[in-house]
Order: C-alpha cells, then structure tokens, then sequence
C-alpha cells in the first residue's frame, strides 16, 4: 500500500488514540476489580492493533521515500539523456547548415561556369547539326533528332551545358565510329517520289546502297552526291544492279572483306553512261 497525502494525519490519529488509551489506564485505578481487568485486556488489544497500524504506515512511508527516490533518479536520467539528444541534434544542425553552405557556394560557382560554357554547346551543337545535314543521309532524321533532343533538354534545364557537352561529345564519337564502320540496316529512303522502308548496306560514311527486292534492275540503287544535296539513284544498268546485289549477298553470308566492284557514290561526269565504278 503506498500512503496518500493523508498519511501524515492517520500517523496523528494514531498517536491520539495511544493517549487516550494511556488515559484510559490511568483511570483503570478508579474502577473495581473485574472491570478493571476486562477494561485492561481490551486496551492491550488496542494497543497491539495501534502498534500494527502506525508500523504498517511506518513501513508505506518508507516505501513511499523509496519509490519517489527511484522516480526522481529516473528523470534524471532521462533530463540527462535528453540534454544528450539535443546536443547530437544541435550539431547535426550545424553540419548540415554548413554543408548547405558549401552547396550552395558550389551551386553558384557551377551556374556561373555552365553560363560560360553555353555559348561553347551552342556552337558545337550547330557544327554537329550542320555536318549530319551535308553528310551520307544514313538515318538522317534519327541522328537529327537526337541533337534537337539535347538542345530541348538544355533549353528547359533538364541538363547543364557541362552535362550537355558531355553527351555532345558521345555523339561525335558515334558519329566518328559510322565512318569506320560498315553495315546492313533497314532504313527509308524516297525513292521515285515515295517513301519506302528498304534493306541498305553503309560503307563507312562515304556509299549508302540499298535493295528492295530480288535486286533486278529497279529494285536496287545507291544514295549519290548531287551537287551540295543527295540523291537517291536507281542502278543505271542491270549489271550496276547485279553488283550491287552481290554485296547484299556478301552482307547476308558474313563476308566482310573482299573486292567488289560498285557503282560510285560520286556524281557522274558530263556524257557518261552507266555511272562511274
């Protein structure tokens, strides 16, 4: 039992009733006999029944010390971890602050140079444009678009100029890589004022060659230079045509290397028939 508030005035009462049960002995002398030895057993029972009571109290009180001693040592403890905690997180606070700090200190040097750094994407982006425009027409509109791409994403601060040239320069080495390669795609070309989807061979970037069906004269041709532009050209004869069948045949059996004989990418001369080889 832990004591209430009240346990100070039971204490008192307690004690009042010992003094009246002492008065009481005290008048025990004033009665007769066998009332004085009844009136002396029942005060002894009082007694020992008060004795009891104010030990039991005795013994609440000191349980009640006991647990506010144990409550007062536990809040300490969790003042004392709290003050902890708040520490950690006071300096946890500052770093981040300073951290911020630096951030952004870097931000502003980094805005200043991709500010620098645009007018160097925009030319070489242009360069880029200009040299896909005037090269071999090999999936032109793809590699075009590509570029228009990186230009949009810049546009809308989706990408940093940094990391705009970065991609820019990717795609100069894939364009380098298209001259030193060579390769059978699928691709349209207009051919006869339609647009049809056909089977080409690139050599490296200098002949694109392409074949629509069994490869007889009309279903086979090359893209040729026409003055700053192409031209997509049917084979001008059925032996232009069977060699270029035969590389398409070569393609398809993994033969890369080789003599072919081919019609040349290269505007015809004033006069000549067949086209140049």
């Amino acid at each position: 039992m832990v004591p209430t508030e009240k346990t100070p005035q039971r204490r008192a009462f307690a004690s009042g009733r010992a003094l009246g049960v002492l008065a009481s002995l005290l008048c025990l002398s004033l009665l007769p006999g066998p009332a004085r030895a009844g009136e002396v057993e029942r005060l002894a029972r009082t007694l020992v029944q008060m004795r009891t009571e104010v030990e039991r109290l005795t013994d609440a009180l000191e349980e009640a010390k006991r647990a506010r001693s144990a409550a007062q040592r536990a809040a300490e403890s969790q003042r004392l971890q709290v003050e902890a905690e708040l520490l950690r997180e006071r300096l946890r606070v500052r770093t981040l602050r300073e951290a911020l700090q630096r951030k952004q200190a870097e931000l502003i040097a980094a805005q200043a140079d991709d500010a620098a750094l645009r007018p160097t994407f925009g030319a070489g982006l242009a360069s880029l444009r200009a040299y896909v425009d005037d090269a071999l027409p090999f999936q032109r509109e793809a590699r075009l678009k590509a570029l228009a791409d990186l230009e949009a994403k810049v546009g809308e601060g989706l990408l940093t100029p940094r990391a705009a040239l970065t991609r820019l320069w990717a795609f100069a080495e894939d364009e380098l890589r298209l001259t030193r390669e060579t390769g059978r795609f699928r691709q349209t070309l207009e051919i006869d004022g339609q647009a049809r989807l056909v089977d080409v061979v690139r050599l490296g970037m200098v002949g694109l060659y392409y074949q629509s069906g069994g490869g007889a004269a009309g279903e086979a041709g090359l893209v040729r230079r026409a003055g700053d532009g192409w031209a997509v050209v049917p084979a001008a004869s059925p032996e232009d045509a069977a060699a270029i069948a035969g590389l398409f045949d070569a393609f398809a059996k993994q033969i890369r290397t080789g003599h072919f004989t081919l019609p040349s990418a290269l505007p015809a001369a004033p006069g000549e028939t067949g086209g140049p080889r």
